[in-house]
This record gives structure tokens, C-alpha cells and sequence, in this order.
């Protein structure tokens, strides 16, 4: 059996496509406030798997460079989490965001990741 690994690209196009849709079906079924609050987490879901890549290529070429660890590679995911938990933080605490809706934005990324790795495994077979 071949074994194939999902794309980030894939896995944010998913996400992409989930977010939408769900946000559709709670503009539909629940509130515009859901809708958005689904929006918005999904879109800082997104942004966080783009931030980890990029990240992650920076401490790897930092790395190569300087022939090993080095403090700023380090340093520079959990600055990343800590961007990302302070940024979710603030539009939780400062606007009148809808949690439930944040939440399944959120839970899209997972998701992705699940259909994602399903959709390329199903086409290794």
C-alpha cells in the first residue's frame, strides 16, 4: 500500500470550503451572528496552519544556516502560539463574537485535516 501525506495547500482549501459552507448553514438555520463567529474562527484557524508553515520553514532555514538550533528557532513557535492565543483572546473579550459559532469555525480545521487525509489516501489505493 503507498502511503501520501495531504497538502497544506489541500488542508487549507478544505478548511476554506468547510468554513464557507458551514457559515452558509448557520446564516440559514441559526443567525447571522453564528455565521460570522464561524467565519471568524475558521479564517484564524486558517491563518494559524499558515503562520505554523511559514514558522516551521523559518526555524528549519535558520537551522541550515547557522548548523544547528539556534535561540531564535527556539523562541519562535511558542511566540506563534502565543500571537495566535493572545489575537483569540482579544476578539473573544472585545467584541460581542458568537462562542458556539467561533468554536465550529475552529473545529473546521480538524476536519479538513480528517477529509483531507482520507480524500489522498483514497486516491493512493
Amino acid at each position: 500500500m503507498t502511503w501520501r501525506v495531504p497538502t497544506i495547500a489541500g488542508i487549507q482549501g478544505a478548511a476554506a470550503v468547510m468554513t464557507a459552507a458551514l457559515g452558509l448553514f448557520l446564516l440559514a438555520t441559526v443567525s447571522p451572528a453564528a455565521a460570522l463567529g464561524c467565519a471568524v474562527g475558521g479564517a484564524m484557524m486558517i491563518v494559524n496552519l499558515f503562520l505554523l508553515t511559514f514558522v516551521g520553514r523559518w526555524i528549519i532555514a535558520v537551522a541550515t544556516q547557522s548548523g544547528g538550533a539556534n535561540r531564535l528557532g527556539i523562541v519562535a513557535a511558542p511566540l506563534k502560539l502565543l500571537f495566535i492565543v493572545t489575537v483569540v483572546a482579544w476578539l473573544l473579550t472585545r467584541t460581542n463574537i458568537n462562542v458556539p459559532g467561533f468554536v465550529l469555525g475552529v473545529l473546521t480545521q480538524p476536519g479538513a485535516i480528517f477529509i483531507e487525509t482520507w480524500r489522498v489516501s483514497a486516491r493512493a489505493a
